[in-house]
């Protein structure tokens, strides 16, 4: 037989395998994003140095304090820009959470019209949960009104450029749906290969008249269904949750293409863990020791941009960033950039070539 078919049937055996534990293998996939979406998922926190690019029209001495005061806490990492169209360049490449637009005669409000303007894209959840509130306690400062929606004139106006809604539930949505595609594909194709080996399956499959390549594949397509579904689990209970998908039903289809590059990435580094690991206790804590880490450097649960200086280097070649940052674009702003799905892609494929690579590598050398 081929190495297609080979692979195949394999496929289907694993897939047996998983279902006759089906119910202790979804009740393990469902506690992880329950306990994270419904309890940190409505605790809700706080950062700090939310980098924001300030266009100061007015050029007073009320402005410039207004400036000093938003950054008193060091909530804000302030950048002073000289127009408006460039702040907005820097919003959309990412290089800035969003932009402040101190207009003429700040801090009074000229004819109802706000004397400043905010902008961001809501890819960070932060902006309305910490910046919005802080700009206007400091506005307020200043003998001026506090932004409230309800009412038609505002000193302060808040827009977000794509119409996206964004949430603390929806910014840890990403990254729940991550980390459980992680550990699917880290207890897929890794247990399975221990339990096999403990159990003599895999002598009988090494004198098999087949590709031997096919029980890498085999183990690789199964543990990779196995941990997308759990990925749509946790994205599932999100959604019960009140989180929301900024670009609607085609970002599923987005969703699901990132977990599957994920679920490959870390189901093939499973394989290439478990050749060289034979017991199951001691792979547990290895996978754990490796998963824990990328997950919290990925921006998982609070933005690179809060991570010591020390650790940001690391989170920039954490292939788990990327996964995250795209899953983010998709969940929170409803669009992705192209030069960001590039960068993001990018890094997950080269990541897929390397570890499969080992995966097929190492394991042809245990045979050997």
């Amino acid at each position: 037989m081929g190495l297609a078919v080979d692979s195949f049937t394999l496929f289907k055996r694993e897939m047996l395998v998983f279902r006759s534990n089906l119910r202790t293998n979804l009740m393990r996939s469902v506690m992880f994003p329950v306990v994270i979406i419904l309890f940190l998922g409505n605790l809700g926190f706080s950062i700090s140095n939310i980098p924001a690019a300030v266009v100061n029209y007015a050029n007073n001495v009320q402005s410039s304090q207004f400036i000093t005061a938003l950054t008193l806490n060091k909530e804000i990492s302030v950048q002073t820009i000289t127009t408006q169209q460039d702040a907005m360049s820097l919003l959309n490449s990412g290089t800035v959470d969003f932009v402040i637009v101190i207009l003429p005669g700040f801090p009074n409000s000229i004819n109802g019209n706000p004397s400043v303007m905010v902008y961001y894209p809501n890819n960070q959840f932060s902006v309305e949960g910490a910046v919005l509130p802080l700009i206007q306690s400091s506005a307020q400062k200043f003998g001026t009104s506090v932004y409230q929606p309800q009412k038609s004139v505002s000193t302060v106006s808040a827009t977000a450029i794509n119409g996206a809604t964004g949430s603390y539930k929806d910014f840890i949505l990403s990254g729940v749906i991550a980390m459980v595609v992680i550990f699917g594909s880290f207890f897929g194709g890794g247990v399975s290969l221990i339990s096999d080996r403990q159990l003599g399956n895999l002598k009988q499959f090494l004198v098999a008249p087949i590709n031997k390549n096919a029980i890498v594949l085999g183990k690789l397509m199964a543990g990779g269904v196995q941990s997308i579904l759990y990925g749509m689990i946790a994205l599932v209970i999100g959604l019960l949750n009140g989180s929301h998908i900024a670009m609607g039903l085609f970002g599923i289809l987005w969703i699901i293409a990132i977990s599957v590059l994920l679920s490959i990435a870390f189901t093939a580094l499973a394989l290439v863990i478990a050749t060289r690991i034979r017991k199951f206790e001691v792979y547990v804590i290895a996978v754990q020791g490796i998963a824990l880490p990328l997950w919290f450097l990925s921006g998982g649960l609070l933005p690179i941009q809060s991570l010591p200086s020390w650790l940001y280097p690391v989170a920039i070649i954490n292939p788990v960033t990327y996964a995250v940052d795209g899953l983010r674009y998709v969940i929170l702003q409803g669009v992705y950039p192209l030069n960001s799905m590039l960068i993001d892609l990018g890094v997950l494929t080269v990541f897929i070539a390397i570890v499969l690579y080992l995966s097929l590598r190492m394991m042809k050398d245990t045979i050997e």
